[in-house]
């Protein structure tokens, strides 16, 4: 087993809510708000609401060698009440911008059965009603996305 992990201490600056109205981009509204805000450190550390559009990217297959790539990936729409269940990620500053790393867990109904998907958030998840969406900034800590050696991709680094 690697244990191999790096560790850094920041402290919480600002606790931020927000309530997104409907036909808001999710994604696009957590990185507009990022960017004029200024947060280049943060956690996503929840959200819930109703969705009338998702995308949803997962891992599909392990690639012989890095860097995994669009082949080993499944891309997913749904077009139905979703309900957004959970809501998690960071948010960095990738070549100077905020960068949002956030996965969902959304359930939706289907012949009265709940039915429960989950994967990475991308463009083109659509509020319905609202999304309320809480945000903790950081400080004290540099968090951004830098190419790895490793997986050939632009991967986390704090300081």
């Amino acid at each position: 087993m690697v244990r191999d992990y790096v560790h850094r201490i920041g402290r919480t600056e600002r606790i931020h809510v927000l309530r997104l109205k409907p036909n808001s981009d999710l994604l696009d509204s957590i990185k507009d708000f990022a960017e004029r805000e200024g947060i280049k450190a943060g956690i996503i550390v929840s959200g819930t609401g109703l969705l009338k559009r998702a995308r949803l990217r997962n891992c599909k297959s392990f690639p012989k060698d890095f860097p995994i790539t669009d082949e080993n990936r499944a891309y997913m729409e749904f077009e139905r009440p979703l309900e957004l269940l959970s809501l998690s990620g960071n948010i960095s500053e990738a070549e100077g911008k905020p960068s949002v790393h956030a996965h969902v867990v959304l359930s939706f109904v289907d012949s009265d059965r709940i039915i429960t998907i989950g994967g990475h958030l991308i463009e083109g998840c659509l509020i319905y009603g609202f999304a309320e969406v809480f945000i903790m900034e950081l400080g004290s800590i540099k968090m951004e996305k830098s190419f790895d050696k490793v997986t050939k991709t632009l991967q986390l680094f704090v300081e």
